[in-house]
């Protein structure tokens, strides 16, 4: 029977290799492909904005401060619900401030440019609750600062440093209402990286000084020692940001596990935004636990187009539930002198393989392009709101994007190829030959399918055959999760669970269809969200980040759409039920 079935589906192959050989072939760049991307325009921002930083909130994209047209501060923030903006005032203005989000689910936003047109700094910190939607002044950092950065680490500690034409160094928020000074740096940047490396310990660098200057130091500052030389740091230089970005946003690590690994983007050249595609590459590091290394990518990164050079312009943007990374940048000249329509890029890194596989997609023309805001939605989609028109902080934009990268993963464009009579031919000789080996073995008889049969072997040779029936398997994949609980292993396989059954994946995988009427993962999440539940039902006051971290998930967008899906509900209104 097995192989009537392969020659059916080599007949029903042949016409889909026909089409597939007629449709176009897929373009590319420098042996990268490239994909369109479907744009979504969502309704604009309130107030235009600039500098502002721009957080996914419990699945509530939230942009918060900035400066507004005339490079003025804007001391407000705006969530996106309900298929519009909501405008939130603010205790101060924090036009390039630090906007963290913390374990505790609030965020922390501290300093920004005292005054009109990015001048100075200021002293004044608020948190931000999402439940009550209100921001509060709770205290005044120990250095005035604007353009920072910001990291936290154990028992709510928070490592801030960063500067722009003042003092650098090294303070520490309590996670209370307390800053201090920690220690100086080895040298000042601006809107530096700092990564964690441990629970109590970070390290700080960059290749920017507080006046904006390129400067080719790999000096690296830590936390907890002394600083440290990265040979590496010599030839790349990291990207700078002139606005606030969450470092954790490039996590792709698991501090459960203590590992700490970020990725980063870096260039050999000079100018991030003017990239010579003759002599300037771009790589992506992996910094792991304090230790640096090149991501090994299938391809160099792109940096030009047909329409001229790259200009990549964001930090990278890690879906650490779908393995994948993303860094966004602009086609042609940094500077012009009116607004132009442009394509928004987008690099996509499956660094869920080695080496990581790259695609560069690419959106049809938006009006007045330049720099906008991305943040990852719940969704795995990236929308862009707010940002500059013609590299001019005094027109800010009110413009929202959403750029279905996830919804539409493929979808690339094309340019034709012909089809040549041999691929049919081809096809026509597959099935002859099945045909023929069918034959052979009638003739054979059974004698070499009982010895398949007796070594445990699978038609495809993959995986040993069990002949446990369904319902005992099931018995004993329920009881795995209800007495080991290993579905709260964030790393949890197919395989892990069929090895622990005595079965393999295939039969595990039917046998969970079959009974339960679902997929392996919409069977596992069911236990995480069922235990999550039985979390929020025993302790009202446990924080949601604690819930699905407890609970098995990766990462908290995963979490939500799990509950969503199973309850029906978010988990803030689950827990509002009477």
């Amino acid at each position: 029977m097995c192989i009537y079935k392969n020659i059916l589906l080599c007949a029903m192959l042949i016409p889909m290799l026909v089409m597939a050989a007629e449709q176009p072939a897929a373009k590319t760049i420098g042996g990268c492909p490239m994909a369109k991307i479907e744009v979504e325009r969502l309704p604009d921002l309130n107030i235009a904005r600039s500098s502002h930083a721009i957080l996914n909130i419990d699945g509530e994209v939230t942009v918060i401060g900035g400066h507004t047209t005339n490079f003025k501060p804007t001391p407000t923030a705006e969530y996106y619900k309900g298929g519009q903006w909501h405008v939130v005032p603010m205790a101060y203005s924090h036009d390039g401030g630090v906007a963290l989000r913390l374990s505790s689910g609030k965020v922390l936003v501290a300093g920004g440019f005292e005054k009109e047109m990015g001048i100075g700094q200021s002293w004044g910190v608020e948190l931000y609750d999402p439940a009550t939607r209100t921001f509060e002044g709770i205290a005044a950092l120990d250095k005035k600062r604007a353009l920072a950065s910001a990291t936290e680490i154990d028992s709510g500690r928070v490592v801030i440093t960063g500067n722009w034409y003042a003092d650098d160094a090294i303070e520490m928020y309590d996670g209370r209402r307390t800053f201090s000074h920690v220690k100086d740096v080895s040298a000042e940047r601006v809107t530096p990286y700092i990564l964690r490396t441990a629970k109590d310990d970070a390290i700080v660098f960059g290749h920017t000084d507080t006046k904006g200057q390129v400067v080719s130091s790999a000096m690296v500052d830590r936390l907890r020692g002394e600083p440290l030389h990265i040979p590496l740091l010599e030839r790349w230089k990291t990207h700078s940001y002139d606005f606030n970005r969450d470092i954790s946003a490039s996590f792709i690590g698991n501090e459960k596990m203590d590992d700490y690994t970020y990725l980063l983007p870096a260039t050999n050249g000079d100018n991030w935004r003017d990239i010579r595609p003759q002599q300037d590459s771009i790589v992506i590091l992996r910094v792991h636990n304090g230790e640096f290394s090149l991501l090994p990518t299938d391809n160099p990164i792109p940096t030009i187009t047909e329409n001229g050079s790259i200009g990549y312009y964001s930090f990278i943007l890690a879906d650490r539930e779908r393995h994948k990374a993303y860094m966004l940048g602009f086609e042609g000249p940094w500077y012009v002198e009116e607004p132009r329509p442009g394509r928004v890029l987008v690099l996509t890194i499956d660094y869920g393989v080695n080496p990581a596989r790259l695609q560069l997609g690419y959106t049809d023309p938006i009006t007045d392009i330049d720099i906008f805001y991305p943040v990852l939605t719940t969704d795995g989609n990236l929308m862009l709101a707010g940002g500059i028109c013609s590299s001019n902080n005094f027109k800010t934009s009110a413009g929202v994007w959403l750029l279905h990268v996830a919804d539409n993963p493929s979808g690339l464009n094309t340019t034709t190829a012909p089809i040549g009579k041999w691929l049919l031919a081809i096809a026509f000789l597959a099935v002859a030959l099945l045909a023929a080996l069918f034959i052979w073995r009638k003739k054979r008889g059974r004698g070499a399918e009982s010895e398949l049969e007796a070594s445990g072997e699978n038609a495809s040779g993959d995986e040993p055959t069990t002949n446990i029936p369904d319902t005992e398997l099931m018995e004993r994949i329920c009881k795995l999760m209800e007495t080991q609980k290993t579905y709260l292993d964030h790393q949890l396989k197919l395989s892990d669970v069929a090895a622990a059954v005595g079965s393999n994946r295939t039969a595990v995988s039917n046998c969970i269809n079959q009974q339960r009427g679902c997929t392996f993962s919409q069977f596992i999440n069911d236990y995480r969200i069922a235990h999550a539940k039985q979390l929020m039902s025993n302790q009202p006051n446990i924080k949601i980040s604690e819930v699905w971290m407890a609970s098995g998930f990766n990462t908290e967008s995963s979490f939500f759409r799990a509950f969503k899906t199973v309850t029906g509900m978010t988990p803030a209104e689950w827990r509002q039920q009477p």
